[in-house]
């Protein structure tokens, strides 16, 4: 008698692969792709927003040297990257620090009354930054390049020995505490508070919204000063990306920033790179070939 035995089957089972996701990690501790969580339209706005407050630093340092030497009796000719003037003391050319350092703190005051975290604010906010690195820097090495504007007016004065070294450490301070203010006045431009709530990511988020903008900002504004045969704007220009490396290392430790629940979207600066355009051709055809601070002179 033949005996049916049963086949038994069994069913193989397979581990399915985990969804992909823009993750890095499923993990709380994980960092997201930090450039394309940001949105490449926030980075694009942060270099450019860098790059207008470098040159609107820059000539608000020529316009205020120019402005003194005016006051004081003189003729001032303003050029895209530097300004001559004649018939004042030397005095004069301390006029572009007091007016980047005056306006700058002004702009500080006047920055929590702007709404939202928009172009317009995260330009502001460059604007105030470099305003300010542009007077403290120039403090800051007052004892040390003897041919920069303020040390030329330092040295037409009767002060006590020492003093320049005095004015040096206030404005290494003051440019320390303006790049460590500055981590969360960044990270508060997070598109999510996901990306703020760990020291890692607030690091990659300075790092994509501030570090590299600024990297990219100097040679950006390079064209603004040329040719730059008879200043020293463009050699000087590696220098304002170097306080912002203190604002990367203050970033980790900066936890008070929360940011949005929902995930805002930053729209693309076309006006502001048409109004670079603008400034940059205004540069190169007006301001290239000298102007006359005086508006008596314009006519």
């Amino acid at each position: 008698m033949l005996t049916v035995v049963p086949v038994v089957t069994r069913t193989r089972r397979c581990l399915a692969l985990p969804a992909v996701t823009g993750e890095v990690s499923t993990t709380a501790e994980a960092a997201p792709r930090t450039a394309s969580r940001i949105g490449p339209s926030l980075i694009v706005a942060s270099v450019l927003g860098s790059t207008l407050g470098i040159v609107i630093a820059q000539f608000v340092d020529n316009l205020g040297i120019g402005l003194l030497a005016e006051i004081l009796g003189g003729d001032a000719t303003m050029f895209n990257n530097r300004v001559v003037f004649e018939g004042a003391r030397d005095i004069a050319w301390a006029g572009g620090f007091a007016l980047c350092l005056i306006l700058g703190v002004l702009c500080l005051f006047a920055y929590p009354t702007q709404r939202g975290y928009g172009v317009s604010r995260l330009t502001f906010l460059w604007t105030i930054v470099h305003l300010l690195r542009q007077a403290l820097t120039q403090a800051m090495f007052l004892p040390f390049d003897a041919d920069a504007p303020l040390a030329k007016a330092y040295a037409s004065l009767d002060t006590p020995a020492g003093l320049d070294m005095v004015v040096a450490a206030g404005g290494a301070v003051g440019l320390l505490l303006v790049a460590l203010s500055s981590a969360a006045a960044f990270l508060a431009f997070t598109p999510h508070r996901r990306l703020v709530d760990t020291a890692r990511r607030r690091l990659s988020l300075a790092f994509w919204i501030c570090l590299i903008p600024v990297a990219v900002s100097v040679f950006l504004a390079i064209p603004f000063f040329l040719p730059d045969a008879d200043s020293n704007v463009v050699p000087s220009l590696p220098l304002a990306a170097l306080m912002f490396f203190i604002t990367l290392a203050a970033a980790p430790g900066t936890s008070t920033v929360t940011g949005p629940e929902d995930e805002v979207e930053t729209p693309w600066p076309y006006g502001l790179g048409v109004f670079l355009v603008v400034i940059l051709i205004v540069h190169l055809f007006v301001l290239r070939g000298g102007v006359s601070v005086d508006p008596r002179m314009w006519g």
